[in-house]
C-alpha cells in the first residue's frame, strides 16, 4: 500500500463586495436563478442597509413551484421582521433589540443549522440569537426550488424599501456585484426607476500594497564577530578615565601655585627698628626712621 501524500492546506480569503445601491419606492432588483433552481437546508444570507423610513421590504426569496418563501423586512415599528415558510408551517420572527429606522448602518446575517430546525440571526457585531422550531420527523425543513431573489420589493408590491442596501449575499451569489458588473449576466436586472451605485457609508476593502522583494540580511555569527573585534574591558576603561582625572587635578594645582607666586607685592610705611616692640608707645621710642606718612596732594590743572 502506497503512503498517502499529505495534501497542503491553504487559507482561502473570502472578500465580501462592498457594493451598495440607493433604493427608491418604485425600484427593485430581481435575480432569476434561471433554471438552476436551488434547494437549501442551511442557507447563509447577509444584507446591510441604512434607512430613516422604518418600513419596507429588504430581501426576499420565492419559489412558485413549491410555494415556499423567505422575506426580510423592516416593520412599521422599526424592528427587523423575518417571515418564512419552508413547508412545515409559516414562521415569523421579530428582532426587538434595536430600532432600524434611525439612519444607522446595520449588517444582518441569517443562517440555519441542525438540519434547518434552528435559525440564527446576528445583527451587527452583537451576540447572535438562535430560534428553535419544533419540526416533526415527517416534515421537511428544506427550502425547495428557489427561483427568484428580490431586493427592495417584489413585483406584487406597489411601494418598496427606501434607503441604501449593500453587502447582499446568498451563499456564493452576490447580486449587486453582478448588477453593476460590465457586461453582466442577463438573469439580474433592476425593475422600475434606474438605480445608482453607492457604498452606503461603508468604506470599501483596501488591500495593502505589494511588498517589494529584497535580499534578506546576512546571518551574523556573534562568536566569530567577538573573535575579530576585541571588546573593551571595563577595567581598562576605568583606569584610563582615572589617569585623565588625576592629570586634570595636578594641572589645576600647578596653575594655582603659579598664580599665587606672581600675585604681586605692596609697600607699607611702618617704622624700622620697632619690629620687637610690645606696644605702640615702645614702637615710637625705638623707631629709627620715624613716621613716613605723606599727605596726599591734589593738583588742579
Amino acid at each position: 500500500m502506497e503512503d498517502e501524500k499529505e495534501v497542503p492546506k491553504y487559507l482561502v480569503l473570502k472578500i465580501v463586495p462592498e457594493i451598495g445601491v440607493n433604493m427608491r419606492p418604485s425600484s427593485a432588483i430581481k435575480y432569476d436563478f434561471a433554471g438552476s433552481w436551488r434547494s437549501t437546508i442551511s442557507e447563509k444570507i447577509r444584507v446591510g442597509f441604512t434607512t430613516t423610513n422604518p418600513k419596507g421590504f429588504l430581501l426576499g426569496f420565492f419559489s412558485n413551484i413549491s410555494g415556499e418563501y423567505l422575506t426580510i423586512m423592516v416593520s412599521n415599528s422599526g424592528h427587523l421582521r423575518v417571515v418564512f415558510d419552508f413547508g412545515f408551517e409559516r414562521q415569523e420572527l421579530i428582532y426587538l433589540d434595536k430600532h432600524f429606522g434611525m439612519g444607522q448602518y446595520h449588517d444582518i446575517r441569517i443562517s440555519r443549522k441542525e438540519s434547518g430546525s434552528v435559525m440564527v440571526i446576528q445583527v451587527d457585531n452583537n451576540e447572535h440569537k438562535e430560534y428553535k422550531f419544533n419540526i416533526k420527523q415527517s416534515a421537511d425543513a428544506q427550502f425547495n426550488n428557489i427561483q427568484y431573489m428580490y431586493i427592495g420589493r417584489n413585483e406584487s408590491m406597489t411601494e418598496g424599501f427606501v434607503g441604501c442596501v449593500s453587502r447582499v449575499e446568498f451563499d456564493d451569489i452576490y447580486p449587486l456585484k453582478l448588477l453593476f458588473q460590465e457586461n453582466g449576466p442577463s438573469n439580474v436586472r433592476f425593475i422600475g426607476s434606474p438605480l445608482t451605485e453607492d457604498f452606503c457609508g461603508v468604506e470599501p476593502v483596501t488591500h495593502p500594497p505589494n511588498v517589494v522583494e529584497t535580499r534578506p540580511p546576512p546571518v551574523v555569527d556573534d562568536d566569530k564577530l567577538r573573535s575579530i573585534y576585541r571588546r573593551t574591558d571595563s577595567a581598562i576603561l576605568g583606569g584610563v578615565l582615572a589617569i585623565i582625572f588625576l592629570a586634570l587635578v595636578i594641572m589645576a594645582i600647578l596653575i594655582g601655585r603659579y598664580l599665587a607666586r606672581h600675585k604681586g607685592e605692596y609697600l607699607t610705611q611702618e617704622d624700622r627698628g620697632a619690629e620687637s616692640a610690645l606696644d605702640p608707645d615702645s614702637a615710637v621710642v625705638h623707631s629709627t626712621t620715624g613716621h613716613q606718612v605723606q599727605k596726599r596732594k591734589e593738583w588742579f590743572i
